[in-house]
Parts: structure tokens; sequence; C-alpha cells
């Protein structure tokens, strides 16, 4: 492997996974490393190892420093990478979409709000007028929300 095919697989294994500004703010790091070194560049590759890896390493560090809201902040890289070019990439580890919208998620929703509905009314046998004139409300603003969080994505 050669010095453009390392830098080569190095950006494609970091791109999609974080910003692209820290993307070439790390391309930066390693030429520089390469410019200063007084090793060959094959010496240095043998040195650094397999730039998956150290892609890898990257990624996780990104992703610790940014503690809980690092699903966020991949999926923003994501949208960023997809945005800028026309092929679409799948993650290394099988991962997709995180925290984008899911028919998990609205079927975990309907449940909960079938289940808060359902205490209500046994809660307020008395006021089930009230209640069935807030049903279609609640329903109605519930939609919209999921309405709202589908278009969001």
């Amino acid at each position: 492997m050669g010095k453009a095919e390392f830098f080569s697989i190095l950006r494609e294994s970091l791109e999609g996974y974080i910003p692209m500004e820290e993307v070439e703010q790390n391309i930066a790091f390693y030429q520089d490393y390469f410019k200063q070194s007084e090793l060959s560049d094959q010496e240095l590759i043998q040195e650094l190892g397999d730039p998956r890896l150290i892609a890898r390493t990257i990624i996780e560090a990104y992703r610790a420093s940014k503690g809980p809201m690092a699903d966020y902040y991949e999926q923003q890289a994501r949208s960023e990478y997809s945005n800028g070019n026309a092929g679409e990439r799948h993650a290394a580890d099988g991962k997709s979409g995180h925290g984008a919208f899911s028919f998990e998620k609205v079927v975990f929703w309907i449940v909960v709000f079938l289940f808060v509905l359902l205490m209500l009314m046994v809660a307020f046998r008395v006021f089930r007028f009230l209640l069935f004139f807030a049903l279609p409300i609640l329903l109605i603003v519930f939609l919209v929300k999921i309405l709202i969080d589908f278009f969001e994505r």
C-alpha cells in the first residue's frame, strides 16, 4: 500500500462517521506526520498499521468525547456526508440511521398512549364524558407529533 492509498482508505473510513471538519483535521494531522518523519512512506505505513483501524480509533474517540450526544453527532455526520456525495455509505459495523424515525418508535409511543388512556379511563370513570372529548384531541396531538418527528428526519 502506498501513501495515496493509505490516505484514501483513511478518508473513506472516516467520512460519514464524524463531521467533515474532523475528517480534514485528522487527515492533515497524518499528512504532517508523514512530512515530519525521517522514515520512508512504506516504513511509516507499516509503523502506523491499517488505516481502517486508525479510523475506527478516531471514530470511537470522537464518540467518547461527545458522550450521550454521540448518536446525534454521528447522524449529522452521515447527513453531511450523504448530502455531499451521490452514493450512500453503509456503516462498517452494520449500524445505520441512529435516532432515525422507525416503526418500533411509533409502536412504542402508540402503546404508551393507549396505556395512559386506559389508566385515565379506569381512574376517571366518572369523567368519561371528558375523556371521550379529550381522546380525539389527544390522538390528533399525538399524530401531529409523529408527523413532525418523521419530517424532521
